[in-house]
């Protein structure tokens, strides 16, 4: 009997040491056993790479934040005419828009105070709390038309072959944008807004300026008071783009 019980207590053991050696086979590995770190080496060129690429794109993306800042305020002067053209008609009256210097610029229309009989507003040398206002991005400047790029084709692509135009610079006060109540841009410099003066019919065009990118954009108003935008695209055989 007790030759017995010792076969099966070593049967029991037998059985349990192979349970335990298979099951140890049967674990995982670990698998960070093999896994090493990266060298120096490689990190140097990994960081070498992303310079690089970092070098090629933030030129690219700043370039856009430009241009995004040269149309934002053409785009904003653009929508303001056409405020100043909607108010003139809605009050038969003529207003001017102007672009009032500073750290940062203010375009606006000058309404107020109103007058019934001609000129209203303060001849574009202050902004009333009433006005229409836009803040012009502290990048951007209005240049004169003297300074402007290529002026002879913007002007062949928004005027008519051969029409004879009195073409007014609205970054100057005396021949600032102004719209009559006709919705038809004028001249009033006897306080009665004319859309067709001897010389010919009124237009105008104003330019502005990245002062960091040095490119340049402008907005036109047709004798039938057409407003449009344009991009000029630089170098020395740019051309003006409308957008």
């Amino acid at each position: 009997m007790f030759v017995r019980m010792l076969n099966v207590h070593s049967g029991a053991s037998i059985r349990s040491r192979d349970w335990f050696l298979m099951t140890m086979r049967n674990m995982p590995k670990n698998r960070h056993s093999k896994e090493r770190g990266f060298t120096l080496i490689e990190l140097v060129v990994v960081v070498a790479v992303m310079l690089v690429v970092a070098g090629m794109a933030v030129p690219n993306f700043m370039n856009a934040v430009h241009s995004a800042h040269l149309k934002g305020a053409v785009s904003d002067f653009s929508g303001l005419l056409q405020t100043e053209r909607i108010r003139a008609v809605d009050d038969d009256l003529y207003y001017s828009a102007y672009v009032l210097a500073g750290n940062s610029e203010l375009g606006f229309v000058d309404i107020y105070p109103q007058s019934t009989t001609g000129n209203s507003g303060n001849n574009g040398t202050k902004v009333d709390p009433q006005d229409p206002v836009i803040q012009i991005n502290s990048e951007i400047s209005q240049r004169p038309v003297g300074a402007a790029p290529n002026t002879a084709g913007l002007k062949a692509l928004f005027l008519p072959a051969n029409a004879t135009v009195l073409l007014g610079d609205g970054s100057v006060a005396a021949s600032a944008i102004t719209f009559g109540p006709r919705g038809l841009p004028c001249s009033a410099p006897a306080g009665v807004c004319k859309s067709r003066l001897p010389g010919g019919d009124v237009a105008y065009w104003i330019f502005f300026q990245n002062n960091v990118s040095k490119n340049w954009g402008a907005v036109t108003v047709t004798p039938a008071g057409r407003i449009q935008r344009w991009i000029f695209t630089g170098g020395a055989a740019g051309t003006w783009v409308n957008y």
